[in-house]
């Protein structure tokens, strides 16, 4: 014992001696802690950690992370024609009821097994499946819809599970009550990294997540001015052209509704164009093969919107062109909702702006983006009969024709006939103006960008 009490004394009175080394060295072992435990510097594997916002069960894990598990039958080329992809071709019947799908030969499962028709399993309300031999999907129909293999963009996983034709298969699903919280990956090529994707509730905490170094890449982020000063962090960003800002007058007003087109087309005209976003001066992006590169242009354009008021004053009391215009915005847009509601102004109305998260029940004028499919059937968006998805009430019977045609019609040239009537149509009414397509961010720490890479083909 007394031996032992010799040698702590010994110890203790060199390290108090010596405390001004001893307490430099403990300093830099807690910083490099700190270091390693928000940034992951020394990572025992090759591994990027990737975070995005939203609460998700595995039947809607979003597509950007079951895109790399797996494909799907049909991709869609630059100009938003649906193109080959597992299939090899399909053909239908004349009434466009009947959709037949080849497989290719040689498709295998992440696990090796070949992938035969029945394997898969697609969940489409009104579609009978059946499946002829190995090689063939058969799609049956109840009313005709041509754009049908637009439907298939989605991919595809073996009945029952998640198991896909990508480079990466799912190692672990962590859960919280029903909703994911993580998701880990491993990939099959040894040339990318394992993935981890963690879930947040909000943006708010996602970037907490960020800082705190739970992950290194954020997906999806709306507001990115957090990250305008980290000289640690970068910001990739492509347009989006699957959603599009819009803003839209509820047809049932009693000021901006009903008749009074002119004075929508007033409010259209001088609405100012966005800067440092994407133009979208139609309902389909410039990109599609049914976009009218001559169709009417609005916005940033006072002289037409001079004009056009003097129509409506010719058509409207004068006690309502002074009346109040409510614009009501979503929290991220409510910074584009000021700049319109400031050009509304000009024009002499009382602008008003409202922020809500969600979509109202009532509303004069809605500022929002709203997702636009890859095909330019747009029937959900703007014919009468949707009353849960035409948000404006839009009731335009040319509108309607057009649409009910287009969704019929198997042949590409006659269907851009009618699309391009349907601009022709809905623009002239104004039941919205078109804004612009939104930027898709991404946020990433520097260090990990060619992991990122590789893992999101981003060069």
């Amino acid at each position: 014992m007394r031996g032992g009490k010799l040698l702590f004394l010994i110890a203790f009175a060199y390290i108090k001696r010596q405390k001004v080394y001893f307490l430099t060295f403990a300093f830099a072992v807690l910083a490099l802690l700190l270091v390693q435990f928000q940034f992951h510097i020394l990572n025992s594997e090759k591994s990027i950690r990737i975070g995005m916002v939203g609460t998700y069960q595995e039947h809607d894990i979003p597509t950007d992370v079951i895109s790399l598990l797996s494909e799907s039958l049909v991709r869609t080329d630059e100009s938003n024609r649906i193109k080959p992809n597992m299939a090899t071709s399909w053909e239908t019947n004349n009434d466009a009821t009947i959709f037949k799908f080849k497989l290719k030969n040689d498709l295998l499962w992440s696990d090796g097994t070949k992938i035969v028709s029945s394997d898969l399993e697609f969940g489409i309300p009104d579609v009978v499946v059946s499946y002829p031999d190995a090689q063939t999907i058969q799609f049956n129909l109840k009313e005709a819809y041509s754009p049908f293999p637009s439907l298939l963009l989605k991919p595809v996983f073996r009945k029952g599970t998640l198991i896909g034709t990508g480079p990466f298969k799912i190692e672990k699903i962590e859960k919280s009550r029903v909703f994911i919280t993580k998701i880990s990956m491993t990939s099959i090529n040894d040339d990318l990294p394992k993935v981890y994707v963690r879930f947040y509730p909000s943006e708010k905490v996602a970037i907490e997540g960020f800082s705190l170094g739970e992950v290194e890449v954020l997906l999806g982020l709306s507001n990115i001015n957090y990250f305008s000063n980290n000289p640690q962090a970068s910001i990739k960003q492509r347009t989006d052209y699957s959603k599009i800002v819009t803003v839209l007058f509820s047809m049932a007003d009693p000021l901006v509704g009903g008749k009074s087109r002119s004075l929508r087309q007033a409010l259209s005209f001088i609405t100012p164009q966005i800067k440092g976003e994407e133009l979208a001066d139609n309902p389909f992006p410039p990109t599609s093969w049914a976009y009218d590169k001559d169709s009417k242009k609005f916005l940033n354009n006072p002289q037409e919107a001079k004009e056009a008021l003097d129509r409506a004053k010719s058509q409207m009391p004068k006690d309502k062109l002074n009346s109040e215009i409510i614009l009501t915005s979503t929290p991220n847009l409510e910074g584009v909702a000021k700049q319109i509601a400031a050009s509304w102004k000009t024009l002499g109305f009382d602008a008003k702006i409202r922020v809500e998260s969600g979509i109202p029940q009532n509303f004069q004028a809605l500022l929002i983006p709203q997702s636009i499919p890859p095909d330019p059937d747009q029937y959900t968006l703007w014919h009468a009969t949707q009353t849960k998805t035409n948000i404006s009430k839009v009731d335009i019977k040319r509108v309607d024709k057009d649409l009910e045609d287009g969704r019929k019609i198997i042949n590409e040239d006659e269907r851009k006939e009618k699309y391009f009537d349907f601009q022709k149509a809905l623009l002239e009414e104004a039941p919205a103006i078109f804004l612009y397509f939104p930027k898709y961010n991404i946020v990433y720490l520097r260090k990990s960008e060619k992991l990122l890479n590789k893992v999101l083909n981003l060069h």
